[in-house]
């Protein structure tokens, strides 16, 4: 049974309010494995068919972050470089699929590769990192530093849970 433990919102930035105008969203799912669910919110001005309207990652353990913005960059910016590196490699598939698995798709030399390619793009839409208590994606979030993108984290402030083990509520963090 999976669980949402992160939300990725993808948009412009308020040029006056702060906050952004999201375009897009990535759920991260987490159980057995996690997965990314990208989806958009609202189409672009200049909108086009061959656009994803859905598309499905399996990402890395080790640099959830790093595939989280390979995602943004394939299937929503369709970043020339990236989209015809990944359409070569995997011969495709994902077009037809709406689908990548990072461990099957990708050895760790390509992927390596692929995260490299992306630190050198500059023009990212504003990414909201929304990161929920036990997230995979927080062991990689310091990756972010390495990345010419306009993004906000925000973790947990204040939770409050049911213990069944000890059938009492716990609460951390303040509001």
């Amino acid at each position: 049974m999976s669980a949402v433990t992160a939300l990725i919102l993808i948009g412009n930035s308020h040029p006056h309010d702060g906050g952004m105008r999201a375009f897009a969203e990535i759920i991260l799912e987490e159980g057995e494995r996690p997965t990314f669910k990208l989806r958009w919110i609202r189409p672009l001005k200049k909108s086009s068919s061959t656009q994803f309207r859905n598309f499905t990652m399996i990402p890395t353990l080790e640099n959830m972050l790093d595939d989280a913005l390979l995602i943004i960059v394939y299937a929503l910016c369709r970043n020339t470089k990236i989209f015809k590196k990944i359409n070569l490699i995997t011969k495709g598939a994902p077009v037809y699929t709406h689908r990548l698995s990072m461990y099957e798709d990708f050895t760790k030399e390509e992927r390596l590769e692929l995260y490299a390619d992306i630190k050198e793009i500059s023009d990212f839409p504003k990414v909201t990192w929304c990161l929920f208590e036990g997230t995979g994606i927080a062991n990689s979030i310091q990756n972010l530093t390495y990345y010419l993108l306009e993004s906000e984290v925000t973790r947990s402030a204040y939770l409050r849970t049911y213990d069944q083990l000890s059938s009492e509520w716990k609460v951390y963090g303040r509001l």
